[in-house]
């Protein structure tokens, strides 16, 4: 559709391009405003760049574009199209009522945005752990794939599960089980950094994706965090144990399907070995060769 067209076009543009994007419609509206006259009035069509500035660039920006349409259209009010008014104040009003308006619709505007933006973000979250759903973490992943495959950059994902989870559940309830999930969760997320990434992906199954990081990165990091993990868990007297696969990509050929087969497969060697313990591997077709 169109309007997807046009989104996706402005959605990508920085804000210093919105600005000029909606500065230039905002001076080819008074231009047309000009030349065609009092009696054919184009004027409302400022709401065309108060909508992108408010949507794309940000309430204040918004904010900005209602004054200077209201501005401009005063000034072509009386000293362009010299309107005489019984009222001195007349003109003043106009614009203040028109002011109004342009206002009213840019806070409409942005109490939509932000409203789909928490819609959109609770969509993608679970509600238990605060981490990112299947659905969130798998969008997440085929983007940071996609920047590494252009880029050639090392990417590495690991997929996790808790050991003895159901035992657990047996022996001290739901809720505590709850909130052993919820722990998990604040500990993983205290362990990203601002580009990591980390979803829960089932019931006791978490993933969590490292752009920027290769093999040697991961072993430090996911063996140090298994060991935080396990002594949380003994500090809450919970006999569980953390299984992960770790998979590194170094390849442009490196898919997010290929990695989570790779650590999907990981983690049942870990499980099936013993549990409590971390297999590490790279992605088929990475430059440092198959599968180890």
């Amino acid at each position: 559709m169109v309007f997807d067209k046009i989104n996706s076009f402005l959605g990508a543009r920085s804000y210093a391009m919105i600005v000029a994007i909606s500065l230039f419609l905002t001076a080819l509206i008074a231009r047309m405003e000009i030349l065609l006259g009092y009696e054919v009035s184009v004027a409302a069509f400022f709401l065309i760049p108060i909508a992108i500035s408010t949507w794309y660039a940000g309430r204040l920006t918004g904010i900005f574009f209602c004054i200077l349409s209201a501005a401009i259209w005063l000034t072509m009010d009386v000293p362009v199209f010299q309107h005489h008014y019984e009222n001195p104040y007349a003109p003043y009003w106009n614009a203040a009522v028109r002011l109004g308006f342009f206002l009213i619709t840019e806070e409409l505007l942005n109490y939509l945005k932000r409203h789909l933006e928490i819609e959109r973000r609770q969509a993608r979250t679970d509600d238990l752990t605060g981490l990112l759903n299947v659905r969130g973490f798998t969008e997440q992943a085929e983007k940071l794939f996609g920047v590494s495959a252009r880029h050639n950059r090392n990417i590495t994902l690991a997929c996790l599960d808790v050991d003895d989870f159901g035992k657990v559940k047996e022996k001290f309830g739901q809720k505590v089980g709850d909130e052993l999930l919820r722990v998990v969760g604040r500990k993983i997320a205290a362990s990203l950094r601002a580009s990591d990434v980390a979803g829960r992906m089932g019931k006791d199954e978490f993933a969590i994706l490292l752009p920027e990081t290769d093999e040697a990165g991961a072993k430090s990091m996911f063996e140090t965090f298994r060991l935080a993990l396990s002594q949380e868990m003994e500090r809450n007297g919970w006999p569980v144990g953390f299984s992960l696969g770790v998979v590194s990509c170094n390849s442009p050929r490196a898919s997010l399907e290929d990695a989570v087969k790779t650590a999907d497969s990981l983690l049942y060697q870990a499980k099936s070995g013993g549990k409590n313990a971390v297999r590490f591997s790279n992605c088929p077709g990475n430059y440092a060769g198959m599968p180890r």
